[in-house]
């Protein structure tokens, strides 16, 4: 983040309108001034060069109002541009604004990191217009500005800043207004340098973008302090291959993004790619990071027409180097013109790591070359050179290069002609690249490998089958072999003059020649002519080296005559489980049978097996078990073993077939139903049976790779060798029923017909409903529609599979029961409140007088207070609610405020009395007239306590403010008669603390005696404080029934025990408590 701050503190300023169209000559600049105010050096702005500048003025003034100014200049292109065409004016602000508007929609976090103000501070004002018609207009003090494809702040490769401006109708002129907002004090000014407006590509600029800007969403403030962000955006536009941003997210667990676009002055053409360069974490790529980052491409401000993530676009090669830490560079082919670029990288969920990626380049260059077919997999011989070609579009060129980067620049070809090797003595690799004439991006370098094999030797080749005479009954067998994989020619000389050829004959002896291994089978040699010679040389497979004249191998071969013949019984059996054994366990294979005719006992048998020789000797019973490498057995050419028995003065010879075994798939079409996302591992093939994605593969497929319709995947033993065991294609056939169609995605129902999933409309049979547009649950054909739900239908066919793109339908239930924020109203009567001022959630409402039936009452009628009003739902379908809403009302005419507390013969002798009123009200007022407020009476109380000092004329009233009442105002007086009390020994309160209220006629009430003389307040409560009695100038009619709720309900008997009473006499301004007893 440190390298952020550093890079966010300069602030040179572009604005940038994408072209769709551009001038061949170079850059267009702005000549006409339309308008200008508080500038200095206007001419500067269009004078074509952008190192001088025109500043714009504006100041907060002296004084309030008094000689503030805001600048603007206005500048005009000499010819209307079209929409979506590219304009850039050079700016610079005195303020950092440039840099924080540089990260799109992260401006205000970037603004709180570096401390800089977007609003209130220097604000400038860009408005881009036709003539005097306002096309486009956007000012840094906007919430979120320049955040969109049409105007967006971007940098090139020198930290300048740009404001990249598309705007999607014909425009003229630009016009800049620099302004101050209100955090700044007085006396005080700012500039803006104004260096120019132009448009059109920069003729020095071939295939290098030009500016670059960022942008995301989801991360925090800590997230960007902790790294998070971009990081030296500019390195990714400075055509240097060795330095980049870096794009990151940090370690975070919420759904968050990070992209980093560029920009060029030219639409791309037919036969240019753009090229990505970058690298990745390789435990962000085993963690799946690769489907998280997205390359953007499009023209302009328009909508981007190419969005693919990167997993898509790399072979096996380029994840290989990912997944190995290097850095990789991909090709993209937009299909159409395009001047942006963007690399979005997306969070990985749950996991730990630090999530981000170095952006090293984005760049133009034609696509890489297509080597000719004799120009790939090129062999040649030692001491021999060779001819490499390749094309690329028309008006390119081809380097061709000795190193992948770097290295020697070894030619410089037109598409098609040839660049010739020199002699090469060992395998050698070059590279080729496509470039523009005259520009200095190219392609990435294709290579192309030269593998330069050895001639053969005589010493290369070893033969068998002439190691002991022959006898002339017998065919003469010669078997060569080599580590030169090839093919052999025989010849009757050394010189390779005379060649035998298959079925050749000569006299009485023909030749016959193997075509899988080049055996030569010779019959009808006699002694007469022996010793024999025959001369092989062997043709390399890929270059088609061969052995030299003279250099040939020779097989020496001397015959007896002889009439000795023999038959040879073996039929070695061979399953795939052997030649699982043979090339992955044991290879040993016992290889049996049995000799007839004129062979011994003891005679030396020779195996010839794949060039390689197994020996034995007959037993007793002239069998023979010979153990051999399976392998041997497997990779015989013509898969025959070639036998020779030695017993006598010569050799007899024979042969025994190999039977190799086939795979075997019973089910060559399997089909499966898309809807159950079908895996390799459910194709049915037997145990250890891998597979593979070609015939020739050498990469076992994942069994969790999903299976694609009309694929074909080969089955095989992973190990054995194809020419071996030769693959299985099996065809892959997935079911996906198409999705359902109707004739109406919204479909409307009365909820009085009580509808379900089974009055859903399709237009195809064997539809089934989920509650989900994927999994989710299935919905029986009687579940109950609900209203403003989505219903997601699929075709299940015979058999079973279900369409995995299902249709949605959006259902609503109309009549539903409405509903309202309160059941129970009140209205003000005051207010004259009709039906229509039920408060109800729904529109269109009907009211009736009853649950059902009834009568509909019409909107206009007036309320009636303690009435039930029912309301339904009435749609314009004519549905209607089927159960009604029931709403009390009552109405209240504002009854008047309350004031309690003693009016009569209240004594002026300095007694306290205390008046009271509603709770909870606000502001209240209180008056006394002739006495004195010892408590309460604040605007907070509800209460006030008074002595009298007056005789005449005395009161109370107060006033308070109900906001909630019908009567928001209401005030009160209450007259108070005062009176001269005089105490003395008539005194005569008495308290009888027991009773028993059981309606005996004895003793049922409380009573105290004189009570009723005074002014009085009583209040019981039980022993453990809960108040159950209270009673205002109390005359002895308690019978011990609770009159208050609290720990028993009002009305409730008090049960039996001990209670206790506090009894208020204000006349003698003193309280007689104590203990009751009450017996039931």
């Amino acid at each position: 983040m440190d390298q952020l701050l550093h890079y966010l503190k300069k602030s040179f300023f572009l604005i940038l309108f994408v072209l769709s169209a551009f001038s061949v000559n170079g850059q267009s600049f702005a000549t006409n001034i339309i308008s200008e105010d508080e500038v200095d050096n206007s001419a500067n702005a269009i004078d074509g060069n952008l190192s001088t500048s025109a500043t714009v003025r504006a100041s907060t003034g002296i004084a309030l109002g008094i000689g503030a100014y805001t600048g603007h200049l206005e500048v005009e292109f000499p010819s209307t541009l079209t929409s979506n065409t590219t304009s850039y004016v050079k700016l610079e602000t005195e303020e950092d604004l440039l840099p924080i508007l540089l990260g799109g929609n992260l401006g205000g976090l970037l603004s709180d990191i570096l401390g800089t103000v977007l609003i209130g501070n220097q604000e400038f004002t860009v408005t881009v217009k036709n003539n005097a018609a306002t096309v486009m207009e956007e000012s840094s003090s906007d919430a979120n500005p320049f955040t969109t494809d049409m105007l967006r702040v971007v940098t090139n490769v020198d930290n300048d800043y740009f404001l990249a401006m598309s705007p999607n109708s014909d425009y003229n002129r630009v016009r800049l207004t620099n302004n101050i907002g209100s955090l700044i004090g007085l006396n005080n000014t700012r500039e803006l340098s104004v260096f120019g407006a132009f448009h059109g590509a920069d003729p020095a600029l071939c295939g290098t973008p030009t500016y670059t800007s960022f942008d995301g969403s989801g991360l925090t403030l800590d997230l960007l302090n902790l790294g998070a962000g971009v990081t030296n955006p500019h390195l990714a536009i400075d055509g240097d291959l060795g330095t980049s941003s870096q794009l990151g997210l940090g370690v975070l667990g919420v759904a968050a993004s990070i992209e980093q676009t560029v920009y060029f002055d030219t639409l791309s053409e037919v036969g240019e790619n753009f090229y990505i360069r970058f690298g990745v974490d390789p435990e962000l790529v085993q963690a799946g990071v690769l489907n998280n980052i997205e390359a953007i491409v499009q023209n302009g401000s328009q909508s981007p027409f190419f969005t693919q993530n990167i997993s898509s676009l790399l072979n096996v090669d380029l994840l290989g180097l990912l997944q190995g830490g290097e850095v990789v560079t991909i090709p993209l082919d937009p299909g159409a013109p395009a001047d942006r670029v963007t690399l979005r990288l997306s969070s990985l969920l749950n996991i730990s790591l630090d999530q981000n990626l170095n952006l090293f380049e984005i760049y133009r260059a034609p696509a890489m070359p297509e080597l000719d077919p004799d120009s790939q997999d090129v062999s040649i011989c030692d001491g021999s050179s060779v001819d490499l070609t390749a094309t690329t579009s028309v008006g390119n060129q081809l380097r061709w290069y000795d190193a992948e980067t770097g290295g020697n620049l070894l030619a410089t070809v037109n598409s098609g002609v040839a660049y010739t090797t020199p002699v090469l003595n060992t395998n050698t690799t070059y590279y080729v690249a496509a470039v523009e004439v005259g520009c200095p991006e190219e392609s990435p370098r294709v290579p192309v490998l030269v593998s330069v094999v050895d001639i053969p030797t005589a010493s290369d080749i070893t033969i068998i089958g002439d190691e002991n005479p022959i006898c002339s009954s017998n065919d003469v067998v010669l078997i060569p072999s080599s580590d030169v994989d090839g093919t052999y020619s025989w010849y009757f000389d050394a010189n390779a003059t005379n060649e035998i050829t298959d079925g050749q004959v000569v006299g009485s002896v023909t030749y016959n020649i193997d075509p899988d291994d080049g055996t030569l089978i010779i019959n009808g040699l006699d002694q007469a002519g022996s010793p024999y010679s025959y001369y092989v040389r062997v043709t390399e497979a890929t270059a088609g080296c061969e052995n030299a004249p003279g250099d040939l191998q020779v097989a020496n071969v001397e015959v007896v005559d002889s009439g000795a013949s023999v038959s040879i019984l073996s039929t070695p059996i061979i399953t795939l489980e052997n030649l699982i054994d043979f090339f992955l366990g044991t290879p040993t294979y016992a290889v049996t049978g049995s000799v007839t005719g004129d062979a011994s006992v003891g005679d030396a048998i020779t195996l010839t097996i794949n060039g390689q020789t197994y020996n034995g000797v007959l037993d007793a019973n002239l069998d023979f078990d010979i153990d051999v490498d399976g392998s041997d057995l497997a990779l015989d050419p013509d898969t025959a073993i070639e036998v020779f028995i030695n017993g006598g003065l010569c050799s007899l010879t024979g042969d025994i077939d190999i039977d190799i075994p086939v795979l075997i798939v019973d089910d060559l079409l399997q089909i499966f139903c898309a809807s159950d996302n079908p895996t390799l591992l459910d194709l049915e093939v037997n145990s250890n049976i891998s597979l593979f994605d070609s015939l020739d593969s050498v990469v076992e497929l994942d069994l969790d790779t999903p299976l694609v319709d009309g694929e074909v995947y080969f089955a095989g033993i992973l190990g054995v060798p194809i020419s071996v065991l030769a693959r299985v294609g099996i065809t892959v056939n997935i079911i996906n029923p198409p999705t359902p169609t109707t004739t109406s995605s919204t479909q409307t129902f009365c909820a009085s017909d009580d509808p379900t999933v089974g009055d859903l409309q399709v237009s195809e049979p064997n539809v089934i409903f989920y509650d989900s547009p994927t999994g989710g649950q299935e919905l029986a054909p009687s579940t109950a529609l609900a209203n403003g739900t989505n219903y997601y239908g699929a075709i299940r066919d015979s058999d079973g599979c279900e369409s995995t793109n299902r249709l949605q339908i959006a259902v609503a239930v109309e009549g539903e029961t409405p509903t309202t924020m309160s059941a129970n109203q009140a209205f003000c009567a005051d207010a004259d409140p009709t039906i229509a001022d039920i408060q109800v959630n729904e529109a269109n409402i009907v009211f009736y007088d009853s649950p059902s039936g009834g009568q509909e009452l019409d909107a206009s009628l007036p309320l009636v207070d303690g009435s039930n009003y029912y309301a339904v739902i009435r749609e314009t379908s004519g549905c209607e609610s089927s159960i009604r809403l029931q709403i009390a009302v009552v109405v209240d005419d504002g009854g008047p405020i309350t004031l309690t507390g003693q009016t009569e013969e209240a004594c002026r002798n300095g007694e306290e009395y205390t008046y009271t009123t509603e709770t909870g009200k606000q502001g209240y007022s209180w008056t006394v007239t002739g006495g004195s407020i010892v408590a309460g009476g604040t605007a907070t109380d509800d209460f006030v306590t008074v002595t009298w000092d007056s005789l005449q004329g005395t009161s109370i009233s107060v006033g308070y403010e109900d906001p909630a009442s019908c009567n928001p105002v209401e005030t009160f007086q209450l007259d108070v008669a005062v009176v001269e009390c005089v105490l003395g020994e008539e005194f005569c309160l008495r308290v009888y603390n027991e009773f028993s209220p059981n309606n005996d006629g004895f003793n049922d009430f409380f009573e105290i005696e004189c009570i009723e003389d005074y002014a009085n307040n009583i209040k019981v409560f039980n022993r453990n404080g809960n108040k159950v009695f209270e009673a205002m100038d109390y005359q002895n009619n308690w019978d011990g029934i609770a009159n208050v709720n609290g720990i028993l309900n009002k009305g409730e008997h008090l049960p039996s025990g001990t209670y206790y009473y506090v009894i208020n006499i204000p006349e003698l301004n003193r309280n007689l408590v104590g203990w009751l007893q009450l017996a039931r």
